[in-house]
């Protein structure tokens, strides 16, 4: 059996990696990709999605440095619903993710690339620690 101290240091410490590659990748993508209002109504591009970054990695931030999930509950809501609302925060952080790698493609520099993979990848396993969470 695990020690529950060690466990809960390595939850907080991936937490952390989370939110600090999640709010850092958002964060220049927002500065690097200029898109204009028209091209985010009319196409399928991320842009809206690095908001949701920043939001999310800074949550994912005060989570791993005070062990409350009181902003996720904030955020997400708590009471008869909220088991429906984690599921929901899932799939669209699951889609969101799998979205963002398969576009990062589309870029030709390739530092965009590589920070929408990242950030991509930042979205998979923030959708897989609430996954982890429900099933542990």
């Amino acid at each position: 059996m695990a020690n529950p101290t060690i466990d809960r240091i390595t939850k907080r410490g991936l937490n952390l990696l989370i939110g600090t590659l999640m709010f850092i990748t958002s964060l220049v993508l927002i500065i690097k990709v200029h898109v204009s209002f028209t091209e985010v109504l009319y196409t399928l591009n991320p842009y809206p999605f690095y908001f949701l970054g920043l939001f999310f990695g800074i949550e994912r931030l005060f989570y791993s440095i005070t062990g409350s999930t009181k902003l996720f509950s904030l955020m997400t809501g708590s009471g008869e619903f909220s088991s429906f609302t984690n599921i929901a925060i899932f799939l669209f952080f699951l889609t969101f993710g799998i979205y963002v790698l398969a576009y990062s493609f589309l870029y030709t520099s390739p530092i965009l690339i590589m920070l929408n993979a990242l950030n991509g990848v930042s979205f998979l396993l923030y959708s897989l620690s609430l996954f982890k969470a429900w099933h542990i």
